[in-house]
């Protein structure tokens, strides 16, 4: 039995949200099961950048690998797209098996049997166990898709199915405590992003994920588990990793363990990772520095008491600046996740925001409008106040803004808050950046030197250096650069400085501090490339092909030399 699982597309084409383009984690793990219980099994991700026309994609991946079964990842905002696709799936191939999964589908079986007349199942919420056994009954001994000649299925927890004129919803299935039952998804893909837990123990009103896994209970993959997970990715050229856990950091000695498994095997790997700001202390941040961590996304939401019980979400506001501040001394980026137009939002409330960012000083934000959406308690409490109803998702529209279903707020109003708010993170970015105090601590000089280059790059070459809302990002870049190799040499701050120079035209100053690079990485073929275009420049071009020769045997690098000999036979003649 062939088993196709798809990726859709969300309604919105997406410019920065880069997290709405890579395949969920969860049809990995769902994949690599069905391949170890001796299935075939694929992933087409429709989301990636680069894939203009989804549906020819779709249609000829179903010509071409003729799938008994097609698994759909969906979500609210990619609803309408799995959707046309099922119709396309049931176009090309009658008999295949038609099934989604995910958020929107455990919290809306009813609405997309009625909107989805080519839906035969819904597999709700963790999908392994359910998926598998689903697979195995329909496969039988015949190994063909006919889901209405197989009642097995009424045996199956965790479905939902169209039977006949009516939905049977055959009950929640157990979850699955011991995770590292699981096969390794890293066994048969490569991919970035990573779980180390399934479930947050929160009650954050505006999210889904207890309802999703059916409890506040966390379970966890074992250190060792895990670890082989990233070591084998590794081990097939992924070096930066998302872990995407709700709380990475709530078992504190699993993540230690995981941490000091890192730094002995010394893969030379980097992640990002998200956490509370309550589950921090300065022991565990030194370990996930050294262990490779280079970000630390917080959901802090609010600076407003008020707004922050709304959001059931009542930390501190000090122990917010506190965890910020201790992230970023032991060279980690602190990232924030603000959100705006909540339940009781004023001009107030967001002062009080602007004023906790100002004090966070955080080195990267995301602000999010709230949105609504079923499976959360906001939802909730809309519907039995008669607000909204599962009607409206027969709208051509992603998600539901709150301040449409409050009548206190409203879009221009809303917008407003927003702007307000990523105009104090952007104009005093620099400021943020100036003010970073690093731990004093001779054995992290490697990694605060890493750690302020590549923040100096992002002001340099990166996001911030194009963006007209920060002031100055070059001086802030060059600053950065500096105040890196006060802490070690760093390749990468002697290059930026080198770049740096080298755009505003100072030849000089630019060729002191690549020669100073090239003392201590010799070999760097970004460092030679650099110089050499620097003496070009100088038109210096016999000694700018003594520098490049030594990496001719790189592509770009025998651009510039073919230059160099043009010059220099036309200076001949």
């Amino acid at each position: 039995m062939k088993v196709l699982f798809v990726n859709p597309v969300c309604l919105d084409p997406r410019v920065t949200d880069a997290d709405a383009t890579v395949v969920p984690v969860g049809l990995y793990y769902l994949a690599a099961q069905l391949l170890d219980a001796g299935f075939k099994a694929a992933i087409l991700n429709l989301a990636q950048t680069g894939v203009k026309d989804p549906e020819a994609v779709f249609a000829a991946a179903v010509e071409s690998q003729k799938p008994d079964f097609i698994g759909f990842s969906v979500t609210s905002p990619s609803r309408f797209s799995a959707m046309s696709l099922a119709r396309t799936a049931r176009q090309i191939r009658p008999r295949t098996v038609i099934v989604f999964g995910g958020p929107a589908p455990t919290f809306m079986a009813d609405y997309f049997f009625s909107a989805c007349p080519e839906l035969d199942f819904i597999v709700k919420g963790e999908g392994e166990q359910t998926c598998l056994a689903l697979v195995q009954a329909l496969a039988g001994p015949s190994g063909k898709a006919e889901p209405k000649k197989i009642p097995d299925v009424n045996r199956i927890p965790g479905l939902v199915f169209r039977d006949g004129n009516r939905i049977t919803d055959t009950g929640p299935a157990r979850l699955i405590q011991d995770l590292d039952r699981l096969a390794h998804p890293s066994r048969y893909f490569a991919f970035q992003h990573l779980a180390l837990s399934r479930g947050c123990p929160g009650a954050c009103t505006f999210c889904g994920s207890p309802l999703f896994w059916g409890t506040r209970n966390v379970r966890f993959h074992s250190p060792e588990w895990f670890f082989e997970e990233i070591r084998t990715l590794a081990g097939k050229g992924i070096s930066h990793f998302y872990i995407s856990d709700d709380t990475f950091t709530l078992d504190r000695d699993r993540v230690l363990d995981l941490c000091e498994k890192l730094i002995h095997a010394g893969l030379n790997i980097t992640w990002h990772a998200i956490s509370r700001v309550d589950r921090v202390d300065p022991q565990l941040l030194a370990m996930m520095r050294k262990a490779g961590c280079i970000q630390i996304s917080y959901g802090v939401e609010s600076g407003s008491d008020t707004i922050k019980k709304r959001l059931g979400k009542p930390v501190p506001n000090a122990v917010a600046v506190q965890a910020f501040q201790q992230t970023a001394a032991f060279g980690m980026i602190p990232r924030a996740y603000f959100i705006y137009g909540s339940p009781g939002e004023t001009k107030d409330t967001i002062r009080e925001s602007i004023d906790l960012l100002m004090q966070l000083q955080p080195l990267g934000a995301v602000f999010y409008i709230l949105v609504t959406f079923p499976g959360t308690r906001l939802y909730e409490q809309a519907k039995k106040t008669g607000r909204v109803t599962h009607e409206i998702w027969h709208k051509k529209i992603e998600d539901l803004p709150w301040f449409e279903v409050d009548d206190h707020l409203d879009f221009d109003q809303v917008k407003q808050f927003g702007d307000a708010l990523r105009s104090a993170f952007y104009n005093h970015l620099p400021e943020f950046a100036e003010n970073i105090e690093l731990v004093a601590d001779p054995s992290m000089s490697p990694f605060h030197a890493d750690f302020l280059s590549r923040l100096g790059m992002t002001f340099s070459h990166g996001g911030y250096s194009t963006d007209d809302r920060i002031p100055n990002p070059d001086s802030t870049a060059e600053n950065l650069f500096k105040r890196a190799l006060s802490y070690h040499p760093d390749l990468r701050a002697f290059l930026g400085l080198g770049m740096l120079f080298l755009k505003h035209k100072q030849m000089d100053p630019a060729l002191q501090i690549l020669d100073r690079g090239l003392t201590h990485f010799p070999g760097s073929k970004d460092l030679g490339m650099c110089k050499g275009i620097c003496l070009m420049n100088q038109h210096r071009f016999a000694d700018a092909m003594t520098c490049l020769s030594a990496f001719e045997k790189h592509p770009d690098v025998r651009h510039y030399l073919a230059i160099c000999q043009k010059k220099m036979e036309t200076d001949h003649e």
